[in-house]
């Protein structure tokens, strides 16, 4: 069991919750000694993480979306410190690939509970930046950039079906040229997605059935058209009821990717805008110990 938590609160993060006041009752409960550090701009997850490592720590939790998580998680990198994440945000695609429930009292006895298992997770990167969900291309890159913070408030997760229906209106093809483990593939499509997680943020929805944070690959998606047969067999496959037509439904697994596109695209990591294509992707395999559920706990191994 862990005797000292720190809790990373990313108070801009979802909608408004009692915190302090659930995390301490849980914590209280189980005799945990425990501290919190408050966020106010970008990088002060990955300062505060850091800094709670070596003050000795056995456990930093994230409370926030997925950007809090991965902040907490770039720091804890190389480390035997576990992250626990407590979810606040609006989509929480980590938390649900690793079987956290929403529920912040239960999410936060996983966080102290000895009955709690480890995952090593997989993490990408792009230049000097590091994903922990995807990075995307065309349609999966400007549907989030549409997802403005005004459209969350106001929907939540459907904000990004509604962004997506808006972006499909006007959306041109791309040829992509792929270096896939040094492997070249050149093709037409709407989107192109470089998956470290499978999870679409929606129980039971995910990318592809043979996307695993843990299994140190990463999973290059290319759809090739906005028609009925490319969205059904995506949606098919990812809630596990067929197989991906390959004619309309590129899926491959590589280490090393490098993406180009013409013309160039708009480029998204972990929701995050990172300029323009050509970039060169790899996979930091095991890279992230996170505290899991009991859903999330394939290729775990107990604290």
């Amino acid at each position: 069991m862990a005797k000292r938590i720190h809790v990373v609160i990313n108070p801009a993060s979802g909608k408004p919750k009692p915190v302090l006041h659930t995390v301490n009752s849980v914590f209280r409960a189980a005799g945990v000694d425990w501290d919190a550090s408050i966020t106010r701009k970008s990088g002060d997850g990955y300062r505060f993480a850091q800094e709670a490592v070596a003050e000795g720590v056995d456990v930093v939790a994230a409370f926030g979306g997925d950007g809090t998580v991965m902040e907490v998680a770039s720091a804890l990198m190389g480390s035997q410190v576990p992250v626990a994440i407590l979810p606040g945000g609006t989509a929480n695609v980590m938390s649900v690939e690793l079987g956290i429930p929403n529920d912040l009292e239960a999410a936060a006895q996983i966080a102290c509970s000895q009955s709690s298992q480890i995952r090593a997770v997989d993490m990408g990167q792009v230049g000097e930046r590091k994903f922990m969900l995807r990075v995307g291309l065309g349609f999966a890159a400007e549907h989030v950039i549409g997802a403005t913070r005004e459209m969350k408030d106001r929907y939540g997760v459907l904000a990004y079906s509604v962004s997506a229906l808006h972006t499909l209106k006007d959306l041109p093809l791309a040829r992509y040229y792929l270096t896939l483990d040094g492997e070249q593939v050149e093709m037409e499509g709407i989107t192109c997605r470089v998956d470290n997680s499978g999870n679409m943020g929606i129980p039971g929805l995910v990318a592809s059935q043979d996307t695993s944070v843990s299994d140190g690959l990463l999973d290059v998606t290319v759809v090739r058209d906005t028609g009925a047969a490319s969205v059904y067999s995506e949606v098919a496959s990812g809630s596990g009821h067929g197989t991906p037509d390959p004619e309309v439904f590129f899926h491959r697994q590589a280490r090393e990717i490098i993406i180009d596109a013409d013309p160039p695209q708009r480029v998204v990591g972990d929701g995050e805008e990172w300029g323009e294509t050509p970039i060169a992707v790899k996979v930091l395999a095991q890279a992230v110990r996170f505290l899991a559920g009991e859903e999330g706990a394939d290729q775990a191994d107990q604290q």
